[in-house]
């Protein structure tokens, strides 16, 4: 049978999602619950995976077994092992055709800023800028990524594959000093959100032109984003699938 799981996870403490030898990561304190309650090995899939420090308000990922339980019996069970900064919010039996990766259509992520005076309560939610910058002129250069495009200059040098993606929303809201940056696309690749968030930042501190910024978009990875956003700000905040 297979189970699908929404989880909530404060990254701070965590050397990301994946399962890496001798580091803390969210998949592995999961799996090591699963092993108690299965009684044998589960590996579980993500929707994708969050690199250190980066939070998520709704994960998914999805595991096989054996273990026929009442689906809110999932739920208590796998918390009851789990850390005080990992929740597991939802869990429900799935078909065996859906795959929390895969099977995902849109990815909505936010990130947050600060342009108060640094605060230490605040240091590993908040990106703690500390400085003003130019919203509309943020809003203005944010448009030229909707849509369809190759987005190789705006993501990890490491990373080859396919990298057209389209964006269908970015958004940023100010409010009392925190700048709220959403955007919504059907996938993002690794450091993508953070390389889109650096650009926009530069354009509002008015270091580089929205003009650059498009040129280096429109160079499909010849001229790479220097320009990453601090991890520590951003959040997974849905993933959406068609049944949604």
């Amino acid at each position: 049978m297979r189970v699908k799981c929404v989880v909530s996870y404060d990254g701070s403490r965590f050397h990301g999602f994946q399962v890496q030898d001798k580091e803390r990561t969210v998949q592995g304190e999961i799996q090591k619950a699963l092993k108690k309650i299965n009684e044998e090995e589960v590996i579980i899939h993500a929707s994708g995976r969050t690199d250190a420090k980066v939070h998520a308000v709704h994960q998914v990922f999805h595991f096989d077994t054996k273990k026929d339980l009442p689906p809110q019996q999932w739920k208590r069970a796998i918390n009851h092992f789990m850390p005080n900064d990992i929740y597991i919010l939802d869990a429900s039996y799935t078909d065996d055709e859906f795959h929390s990766r895969y099977s995902a259509i849109k990815k909505e992520y936010r990130y947050l800023l600060s342009t108060k005076e640094y605060n230490p309560f605040d240091t590993n939610y908040v990106f703690q800028y500390g400085r003003q910058l130019d919203i509309e002129l943020m809003r203005e250069a944010s448009q030229i990524f909707i849509g369809e495009h190759n987005f190789a200059s705006f993501c990890s040098y490491d990373q080859y594959g396919n990298t057209i993606r389209t964006l269908y929303t970015f958004d940023i809201v100010e409010e009392d000093g925190i700048i709220t940056f959403r955007l919504i696309g059907n996938g993002f690749r690794r450091y993508m959100v953070r390389h889109l968030v650096g650009g926009i930042i530069q354009v509002g501190a008015k270091r580089i032109s929205k003009e650059i910024l498009s040129e280096m978009l429109e160079s499909c990875g010849t001229k790479k984003c220097l320009f990453k956003a601090k991890p520590q700000g951003l959040y997974l905040q849905e993933v959406y699938y068609e049944e949604d």
